[in-house]
């Protein structure tokens, strides 16, 4: 009779714990996803005690309790006309420091240690220009120079020196020996040249030049860019544009994008409902169609739009009509 005693209070203690969980979602928008993210419960776990009356371990119907009283809380002291936003939930972007992030800083750290030539390729959106970015900003002596179609060897090295307080003169021939020399004495720089496709604009010699560089000072390089500029080292622009001296020298990381789990977990920290949490974390994956960049662009424009609220299906919708996205 005890166990049956027992038994029965459980169950009716869940099934009062699975309706004030359905409460908060239908009335106050607060997701399964987001309380997973308090509790450490799986969010399907969640669905399955409001939707099919799972039995929860005591020890996780406690966390799911204390979560819910600490909602209903707030409310309580918020009152009745003020709209419920879980303290816990971010409403901007903020750099999503990825598994494939990690890797990446750990790469350019490497390159830099070691002293040297690396290649980063990825398709446009996949971070590449955020880590370098990034690596510039934290680690000192990092010369990002960003690549346009329009510049010429000169201008290359221009920026490389502005930065390092170098004046050049002369001719290419003369500002590079220039350069060669000033930083055959530097053990603290290296030179990161964003959408490196570019250089190749007219030939492959600013290519050369950064090899000679390289070859001459030990100053370590990272080359960002996407396939394009794989295939200019692999195989150059023609026979008469060999690379090959550059591309067995260099060390190369590609990146694949992050993947539709890890993307939930990030929409985890955000007011997004499970249908939106889908969607974005589809267009997270899609390497594609901009991948995190996209993804990125599209989660701010709903939070903007949701206003401190949570990001329905609707309002994603009206964000991928904004980007024109399919």
């Amino acid at each position: 009779m005890t166990n049956l005693a027992e038994n029965l209070t459980t169950t009716t203690s869940q099934g009062d714990l699975a309706r004030e969980l359905q409460r908060l979602r239908d009335a106050e928008g607060v997701t399964f996803a987001a309380i997973a993210n308090k509790t450490g419960i799986s969010r399907s776990a969640i669905s399955q005690l409001v939707n099919q009356g799972l039995r929860m371990k005591p020890e996780h119907e406690k966390k799911l309790w204390d979560a819910v009283n600490e909602i209903k809380g707030t409310e309580e002291r918020l009152g009745p006309d003020v709209p419920v936003a879980p303290i816990h939930f971010k409403t901007r972007i903020e750099l999503f420091e990825t598994k494939e992030f990690k890797e990446c800083m750990g790469w350019c750290n490497y390159v830099c240690s070691k002293r040297k030539m690396g290649v980063m390729v990825g398709h446009p959106g996949s971070g590449k220009t955020t880590v370098l970015r990034h690596f510039a900003q934290t680690q000192p002596g990092v010369l990002y120079i960003e690549a346009w179609p329009q510049m010429r060897m000169g201008d290359m090295l221009e920026a490389i020196a502005r930065p390092l307080g170098l004046s050049l003169r002369g001719n290419n021939y003369r500002k590079t020996q220039d350069l060669i020399a000033y930083l055959s004495g530097r053990t603290d720089v290296l030179i990161a040249v964003d959408e490196a496709e570019y250089l190749a604009k007219w030939d492959v010699d600013k290519f050369e030049v950064l090899r000679k560089v390289w070859d001459n000072t030990g100053t370590p390089v990272i080359l960002c860019g996407t396939d394009v500029l794989e295939g200019m080292l692999t195989r150059g622009r023609g026979r008469h544009d060999n690379l090959a001296q550059l591309y067995r020298r260099k060390v190369e990381l590609k990146l694949n994008g992050i993947g539709q789990t890890e993307a939930r977990t990030i929409l985890r920290e955000y007011n997004v409902s499970d249908d939106a949490a889908d969607a974005l974390a589809t267009i997270a994956a899609d390497v594609k169609h901009g991948g995190m960049g996209t993804f990125v662009e599209i989660l701010d424009i709903c939070l903007e739009a949701a206003e401190g609220g949570q990001i329905t299906g609707d309002i994603l919708a009206s964000a991928r009509k904004y980007k024109l996205m399919y």
